[in-house]
């Protein structure tokens, strides 16, 4: 097999397999896409679950302020005592109807708790003077004389009110009640108010340490979703601010640095929290299945189709051989014909020259005897035609180059043929002008000289003309042309003339032919250096042939 067949077996195997593979990777990557959004699906779940537990126990917080803001006697001792036994509270504070502290006063003689809360606020109660009215209290003892005096209070701004303040909040998160965020320190804090029918605002700021443990005592330490034999492996953690870890639970240790398998953000007030689960990251994806599947499938393909492959290459092959051993079947056929052929030319030329010496000759018999040789002679052409196409096939022919004159070979091949054109009233017309010596391998053009003669005699002959011209172009090139004026070439497959076993026409009517002498033609021309075309003919058909040669010095 040639080297094309067989690119063309590899790309047989070769392509369906790269179009399997890619169709499996886009398979896989879609399974992939498919299960890792399923997991994500059950993760977030699970972790919306969580997201309620912690919900609802915001509202019960809230529930729980809701009864302990719910104070319209605002004695200072009654208040302190209600901070002091209460551990979920940090500190209460008061304002009155006309947006002025009254609890805890920053004039007032403070104790810790209220010092620490009143300065920590400044964010919340951004006004000065009240700042430096809580730091004279720390060192001065109350003035009598500023009693029933209030501070007036500027949350975040002076332009904005604690009722204004309090209002957009809610305004920003009309369901999440009357809870207030209040960042200060390790984090935000928890701020509950309500505003009391007589016009007073009471607020708790819950202890920070407090309502986070109690909202964790409410989280499994593993999920039940874990605790099935089959359940993946898993970590939740309540995230504040997005990196600062504040509880997690599950037993399973992902790596650092890697991205949660699903997330969600808690609701007010607890937004700046965030919980995260991680799972790992074979339960995420289709795993290794899909590629082992993928991968067993491209293997029993491969199998299958260079099994198929090898099987097309031997039949091609055994095809091929048998090809061969046929075209050498007919090379030595005509070898075995050609020597009994040579032999009968000879004694046939032989005979006709003891004719022509008889007194008299014998019409008929030199009849008789020309027939013999002109059919002689025809299948020698044909036998040599068959030998050469064989071994150009083969690549074997080679050129003998010797010292001629062109024009007495060609005149010698004319000579040859003269008889059959004489009896075809083919009329001959010579216009030689290659009478230098140029090296030129005498046998090829002969052959390629009888095959164009040869081809005026078969499909041209109604013409009852032809011409042979000879010329050498730039001292060393054979110009060879052959014109006739018979039917000529079709426009449209002009082309196809030097292709093998090409003929114009299968009808058996027409005149017998193999089909090759035009290619032998053109093949020993390039072997020689040259080539064979179609010349211009006004009527018929004209044949170029150049032949490179060597002059003689």
């Amino acid at each position: 097999m040639t080297r094309s067949p067989k690119t063309l077996l590899i790309l047989l195997v070769a392509l369906p397999l790269l179009l399997l593979g890619w169709a499996g990777l886009q398979l896989l990557s879609l399974e992939d896409r498919q299960v890792e959004e399923n997991v994500r699906g059950l993760l977030t779940d699970r972790l919306t679950e969580t997201k309620r537990v912690l919900a609802a126990e915001i509202q019960v917080k809230a529930s729980e302020m809701e009864q302990l803001t719910s104070i319209d006697s605002y004695d200072v001792d009654s208040l302190r005592a209600i901070v002091r036994d209460d551990p979920r509270l940090f500190q209460l504070f008061v304002i009155d109807p006309n947006d002025f502290i009254v609890y805890p006063d920053p004039r007032s003689q403070l104790n810790q708790t209220e010092r620490e809360f009143l300065l920590n606020a400044s964010s919340l109660i951004n006004d000065r003077l009240l700042q430096k009215s809580v730091l004279e209290t720390q060192s001065d003892p109350p003035d009598t004389t500023q009693k029933g005096k209030t501070t007036r209070l500027n949350l975040l701004s002076a332009a904005a009110s604690p009722s204004e303040i309090i209002q957009k909040s809610e305004e920003k998160q009309p369901t999440a009640g009357r809870w207030f965020v209040w960042y200060w320190g390790p984090g935000f804090h928890l701020i509950y108010w309500q505003r009391r029918p007589n016009g007073y605002l009471v607020g708790a700021a819950l202890d920070r340490s407090k309502w986070i443990s109690d909202l964790i005592a409410e989280l499994p330490d593993t999920s039940e979703a874990e605790l099935s034999p089959n359940a993946a492996p898993s970590q939740s953690q309540i995230v504040e601010s997005g990196s600062k870890v504040i509880y997690k639970w599950g037993r399973f240790r992902p790596t650092s640095g890697v991205e949660p398998s699903a997330e969600l953000q808690l609701p007010y007030p607890l937004s700046a929290w965030e919980l995260q689960t991680f799972v790992p990251t074979d339960f995420v994806t289709a795993g290794k299945n899909g590629v082992y599947v993928l991968v067993a499938g491209l293997i029993l393909s491969t199998l299958a189709l260079s099994g198929l492959a090898i099987l097309i290459d031997r039949e091609y092959g055994r095809e091929a051989r048998q090809a061969e051993q046929r075209v050498s079947f007919v090379n030595q056929v005509s070898h075995e014909l050609r020597t009994p052929l040579t032999n009968i030319r000879m004694y046939a030329e032989l005979l006709e020259r003891d004719f022509e010496n008889a007194d008299p000759p014998s019409t008929d018999s030199n009849r008789r005897l020309n027939v013999i040789l002109n059919e002689s002679h025809r299948l020698s052409r044909l036998i040599g035609n068959v030998l050469t196409f064989a071994r150009h096939d083969k690549q074997s022919l080679t050129v003998c180059p010797r010292m001629i004159v062109p024009d007495e070979t060609v005149v010698e091949v004319v000579e040859r043929f003269r008889p059959v054109l004489d009896r075809m009233g083919i009329e001959t017309v010579l216009q030689l002008d290659a009478r230098k010596t140029l090296a030129i391998d005498a046998d090829l053009l002969e052959q390629i000289l009888e095959n164009l003669i040869s081809n005026v005699e078969k499909y041209a002959c109604d013409g009852k003309w032809m011409r042979i011209e000879t010329g050498i172009l730039d001292e060393k090139v054979l110009r060879l042309v052959v014109s006739d004026r018979g039917p000529g070439l079709p426009e449209r497959e002009s082309c196809r003339v030097f292709e093998p076993f090409w003929r114009g026409t299968d009808e058996i009517s027409q005149a017998a032919g193999t089909g090759i002498g035009l290619t032998i033609v053109r093949s020993l021309a390039r072997l020689h250096g040259g080539d064979a075309k179609i010349g211009p003919a006004s009527s018929g058909a004209s044949f170029v042939v150049e032949l490179r040669g060597v002059a003689d010095a």
